[in-house]
């Protein structure tokens, strides 16, 4: 098999073609870490003997033996790579995501505990991918409140929900980079915050409506436009903002019915992204593999402490 999918648009077909069996699985792993063939991590000699048994690849230098799983979401997994490869492809191809019980379902997974696990395990390589990228140019901010319904006030100041701080660039007739965090207060320094940590700040213009928390923005030395906005103007004056919102609730909504403010994070990092590469539908695989390949492992206890 070749290194990377390289045709326009994958399918369910396609897919099972390219992988069959574990062994399919086990040498675009290989391509993936080591692409001019393999390179011991300990003492960086290249050739090697291959243990079947174990599918660990020995240094004949060192004897070091290495595992195309080690340091990588797949570290110590008892699932088979085949079907792993099948929950990041479906993560890939539902625009929406797909549910942890539905990867159970079509996986044909034993305990919901596993898919749950996978599913988080995927996100965490999309939130660090994305971490290594800014917004800037013109870029619509807003915070929102993500939560079931709940008698009360709504908007500002509604209770027993989460504040998500939403950034996306504003790229005239569609939407660019976006992102989205969660923040415990809607304060100026939480708000400054996130703008100094995903706004290219001499490349960014921020725009916002009224509230006064956003006034911060112009002190730190971002070039800010600031519009009041209410009700249905609201988006009109930021309106790739208020389209990310909308469609991340109903997302979360429809196919998650809700999730715990303790995982809204990373249920928004898996939500943008996808949104930041809607365009490289046919990449999106390749990617999310080698994504996944170049992130340390998080574990069921990690998540459920």
């Amino acid at each position: 098999m070749e290194y990377g999918i390289n045709y326009k648009q994958i399918n369910l077909i396609k897919f099972s073609e390219y992988f069959k069996t574990e062994e399919d699985c086990r040498q675009y792993l290989f391509k993936m870490r080591w692409p001019e063939g393999f390179i011991c991590p300990q003492c960086g000699h290249n050739e090697y003997s291959y243990h079947s048994t174990r599918q660990l690849y020995q240094c004949k230098a060192c004897k070091y033996q290495a595992s195309v799983t080690a340091g990588t979401i797949f570290h110590k997994t008892r699932t088979s790579l085949l079907k792993w490869f099948w929950a990041i492809f479906l993560m890939t191809r539902q625009k929406a995501g797909v549910s942890a019980k539905g990867l159970q379902r079509m996986l044909g997974l034993n305990r919901y505990p596993t898919a749950w696990l996978m599913c988080h395990k995927i996100r965490k390589a999309m939130e660090d991918r994305d971490k290594k990228y800014k917004l800037s140019g013109l870029i619509e901010m807003d915070e929102s409140y993500f939560g079931g319904k709940k008698s009360g006030k709504r908007g500002r100041g509604a209770e027993g929900k989460a504040i998500v701080a939403v950034s996306v660039e504003n790229r005239g007739e569609h939407a660019g980079f976006a992102s989205m965090k969660v923040i415990d207060e809607a304060t100026s320094d939480e708000l400054a915050a996130v703008a100094e940590e995903k706004f290219i700040k001499e490349k960014s213009i921020v725009k916002t409506d009224g509230f006064s928390s956003y006034k911060y923005l112009k002190k730190i030395g971002f070039s800010h436009i600031s519009e009041k906005a209410g009700g249905s103007d609201a988006a009109k004056v930021l309106p790739w903002v208020h389209t990310l919102i909308s469609n991340a609730k109903s997302a979360i909504q429809g196919i998650f019915h809700g999730v715990s403010s303790k995982h809204l994070q990373r249920f928004l990092d898996e939500y943008c992204y996808r949104f930041n590469r809607r365009f490289k539908e046919s990449e999106l695989f390749d990617r999310l593999v080698t994504a996944c390949v170049r992130t340390f492992t998080v574990t069921y206890t990690e998540l459920t402490a």
